[in-house]
Order: C-alpha cells, then structure tokens, then sequence
C-alpha cells in the first residue's frame, strides 16, 4: 500500500521512485510532492544541463502549466522561461516555394537548459528529493527497486521511467517482454546545431519547416533570443540514412557551409512509437519514454507534462490499491493522449507516403484555404480528428484571452 509522507519507514524507500528529471519527471515529482508523498528523483545528469530540442510551447502547453503549476503566460515571461515568441511562420518545400502564415496565437520558444532546471526546481521546492549526476543501472520491476552506478539503492512503491527517447527503464522492460519489444522502429533521428542570430541574416525571423529535404521527415529553422536552432528530422527506418545529406541540402538552400557552424549534434526523438500499454506492474513510463510526442511534427514538451499530470493523478486516486495504478494510467493515456497520436501518425502516413512534391502542395493547399483551423490543431485548440473542436471551460477560455491580449 502506498503510504503518504510522515511515518517511518525503511531507509532509501519512497512513495515513488522517479528516473530522470526532465519536464515530464518534474513535473510528475512536483504534484506528488505537493499532495504529500515522499518523492525521489534520479538523473544521470547535474542539473543545468544541456538538452537538443527546438524548445517550441504550444497553446495546450501553456494552457497546461497555468493548470498545474499556476503559472499563466505572463509569468512564464516575467521568469525569463520564454525567450522568444512569433505570431507568425513559414512552411517551405526544397524546391523554394513557402507559405507564409500569420497567427492568432503566438508560437512560445524556451531553452531547455533553463526551462528543465526551473521546473526540477519546483519539484525540490514542493518536498521532492533529487540525486544528480548518477546513473540508474539495474531495476528490479517485481521489487521494485533501482540501482545505480554510485551504488546505491533506492525501493518505490511506484517508479517512474521519465528517461528520454532512449529509456533505460523502456528497454529493460522489453528485454524481459514485460511491453511491446519492437519499439525503436517509430524512433526518429535529428542533426541540430544552435547558430548565433546576426551570422545568418538570411534564415527565416519566424518559426520555419521545410519539407522535401528528407523522406518521411523535414527540416527546420527556429528562431530565439540570441540563437536560433537549426536541425533536420527523419523517421530512422524510413529516412534516417539521408539524414546527413538531407541536413546538407536544406544548409545549402540557405549559403550555408557546415565548416562554418559549430559541431552538430544527434539524437533521438519518439516519432509514433508510443506505447498503449505504458508500463509493467507499478512501473510507468512517461513522455519521450513512453513515445509521446507528436508523430507529425514532433512537439514532445506538452506530452511530457501531460503524461506526468496523468501518472501522478493514478497514482493519487488508486493509492490505496496500487495494483489498479497502471490500469488508470493507461486508461487515462489512451483517452486523452494516444488516441489523437493515432490519428495523427494515420495523417503522417498518408502524407509522407504521397510523392516528394505532393506532400507540400497539400499542406500548402490547407495552410491557405483553411488557416484558422490548421492553426488551432496544431496549437491543441483542435482535434486532428476532422478539426473538431476541444473543450474548454469558460474560464480557460478567459484566462488564455487575457494573456493573449497581454502580448
């Protein structure tokens, strides 16, 4: 039975067991620290640390931090967490055609250095205890306990595997065939390289994607306060052996030679490879561990929050009967999650299976002729479901128009 925080207890044992310290890890830390359970979380990292990402906060995401954490738009910019924004983007084929499309809702940017740490800070803040710098190396699931390489040894009533599109926790959990074994094939590869703003005056002042670059993936350019983030995307199986020459084409689109960018760097991204079954026993797996993010274009920051408000929800409900706390985390994670990411990974299908030029002329065609709803899809305000709309409470609905006015 899962024990709420106050009573004594054997040493290096918690309510729950959390590996690593991301947005999701956090996040899942903060609530359940708040409500009164003995949290651990643990990295391999030392925190700041430095994270590949294109740092992009959509509408739902910012809608989702003022519900968790309180934090409304505003605030998110007085804390220095937004670095940039645009209420305009382009959307581009290799061929040099674009959209340009403005927004009624700004895109939001933050660097991941600053926004991890600030919220592994609210976690720590809320009673959450965190051990930095150490790798979890073994994970009993039947136990229920963790071992990592400073030797130590730390027992959850529930664990969480909060560890990136590489989980440590994933794949032991597939070894054992506890979750689906063949997850790597929905796994994407990027190359990104972070460049100062006033080298390339020639790239996009707006949020950019480019298609036609790579198969089954696309090219970027975001923009931020000092630097901009320039990378390339490919689902692993299907275009990751053209990664580096389609990173080289969308360079050259723009005069730029990679002898003059400084060392680009690679890693992986979830790219539908999410799991409807998120877990064994009372181990669960969050955001990019779980293969939450957008099967399209990639957004992977607001599945990692949501998974974590989901998690620690379970959790908080089923405290009393542990053994039902993966059964409503995935029930939870289906409804309001993975059942859009399957529509979403249908729309890539189609899309990416279309020949090279069709793929920007249909969302070239849909860009203009339909602006306003491709815009709140994309932002959270709309289903991918043929654009049905969301709801949201009154209040939602007010408090988001007054931070929008703010701007």
């Amino acid at each position: 039975m899962i024990t709420q925080s106050g009573g004594a207890r054997p040493k290096n044992t918690y309510d729950v067991v959390i590996i690593g310290a991301g947005p999701a890890g956090s996040t899942a830390a903060y609530i359940l620290a708040a409500n009164g359970f003995k949290v651990l979380i643990v990295d391999k990292s030392a925190f700041p640390r430095d994270k590949l990402c294109g740092g992009l906060l959509t509408f739902k995401s910012i809608q989702l931090l003022e519900e968790v954490f309180s934090m409304p738009l505003d605030m998110l910019k007085s804390r220095q967490l937004i670095n940039f924004q645009s209420c305009s983007f382009k959307v581009g084929n290799s061929t040099g055609a674009c959209v340009n499309g403005q927004l009624n809702y700004p895109f939001h940017f933050v660097r991941r250095k600053d926004y991890d740490l600030y919220w592994l800070n609210m976690a720590r803040a809320a009673g959450a205890e965190f051990k930095a710098a150490d790798s979890v190396i073994a994970l009993d699931p039947i136990r229920n306990q963790i071992t990592t390489a400073k030797g130590q040894h730390y027992i959850g009533e529930v664990i969480f595997g909060a560890d990136g599109a590489l989980s440590r926790t994933r794949r032991w959990l597939s070894i054992k065939s506890f979750i689906e074994p063949n997850w790597k094939s929905g796994l994407a590869a990027t190359l990104e390289v972070q460049v100062p703003n006033r080298r390339f005056a020639g790239l996009p002042h707006c949020p950019a994607i480019y298609f036609g670059h790579i198969p089954w993936g696309y090219a970027w350019s975001f923009p931020g306060d000092r630097y901009r983030n320039l990378g390339v995307v490919g689902l692993s199986h299907r275009g990751g052996k053209h990664l580096k020459t389609g990173f080289a084409s969308f360079l050259e689109r723009f005069n730029i030679s990679q002898q003059d960018l400084p060392a680009i760097r690679s890693h992986a991204l979830p790219y539908g490879n999410y799991l409807s079954q998120p877990g064994y026993n009372k181990v669960l797996l969050l955001g990019d561990a779980c293969g939450l993010a957008d099967p399209l274009l990639g957004e992977g920051i607001y599945y990692a929050h949501k998974s974590a408000v989901l998690a620690a929800g379970a959790v908080m409900k089923s405290f009393s009967r542990p053994q039902d706390i993966l059964t409503r985390y995935s029930h939870d994670l289906i409804r309001e999650v993975i059942a859009e990411l399957k529509v979403i990974r249908l729309a890539r299908q189609i899309l990416f299976s279309m020949p090279a030029n069709w793929k920007y002329k249909m969302l070239a065609c849909l860009l203009r002729g339909l602006p306003r709803l491709c815009e709140e899809t994309v932002q959270g305000q709309r289903s991918y479901r043929w654009f049905r709309p969301l709801p949201l409470d009154n209040k939602k609905r007010s408090g988001n128009s007054k931070a929008h006015s703010a701007l």
